[in-house]
C-alpha cells in the first residue's frame, strides 16, 4: 500500500468501498454531491478508478479519475479530503495516484474542473503543475464559472501500489 504520512495509506477502492466513499462525499459537499448511485456505478463500471486514503485507520479521503476509451486524456473526476485531514497531504498523494494510473494508461495529460471560488483546491492543483486551460461559465448548478485546469508532466508516485483494482 501507499504511504502518505507515518500511518497514512492509499489504496485502490472497490464497490465494497461504497459506504465509506459515500460518508466522505457527504462531509465533504454541500453543493455538487454526487449521488451515492452514481458512486455505485462508476465503481462497478471500471471506467472510473478511486482510491482510498486512510490515517490510523481512519477513512479520511478519497479520489476518482475517469478513463475514457480510445482517449489519451484522463479526467480528475473527483477529490475529497475530510476536514480533519486536511493539510497532511492525502489530497496531493491521492491526486498523485491518479496520475501515475493516467500515465500507466498511455495518457497524455491529466483535466479537471473545480470551483473558480475554491482557492485551496487551486492552489494544490497548481502547486502539482496542473495549469489553467480555460473558464467554464455557469458550469456549475448554482451558476458559478468553472476553471479547467490540465497537468501533463509525469509524478514519481513514490510508494503508490502497483496493483490496478478494475
Amino acid at each position: 500500500m501507499g504511504q502518505v504520512g507515518t500511518s497514512s495509506t492509499i489504496r485502490p477502492a472497490t464497490v465494497s468501498d461504497l459506504d465509506i466513499i459515500d460518508a466522505i462525499e457527504a462531509a465533504s459537499f454541500a453543493l455538487d454531491r454526487f449521488p451515492r448511485r452514481n458512486l455505485r456505478r462508476m465503481l462497478i463500471r471500471g471506467r472510473t478508478r478511486f482510491w482510498l486514503a486512510r490515517c490510523k485507520d481512519e477513512p479520511a479521503g478519497y479520489a476518482g479519475v475517469s478513463f475514457r476509451k480510445g482517449s489519451r486524456v484522463a479526467r480528475l473526476y473527483t477529490l475529497a479530503v475530510l476536514p480533519g485531514f486536511k493539510g497532511q497531504g492525502i489530497g496531493v498523494a491521492l491526486i498523485e495516484a491518479g496520475i501515475v494510473a493516467a500515465h500507466r494508461a498511455d495518457c497524455r495529460c491529466m483535466r479537471l474542473e473545480v470551483r473558480g471560488s475554491n482557492q485551496p483546491a487551486r492552489k494544490l492543483y497548481e502547486r502539482l503543475g496542473f495549469r489553467l486551460l480555460s473558464r467554464l461559465s455557469s458550469y456549475y448548478e448554482d451558476g458559478e464559472t468553472a476553471l479547467r485546469y490540465e497537468q501533463s508532466s509525469p509524478v514519481t508516485g513514490d510508494g503508490v501500489e502497483e496493483t490496478d483494482p478494475l
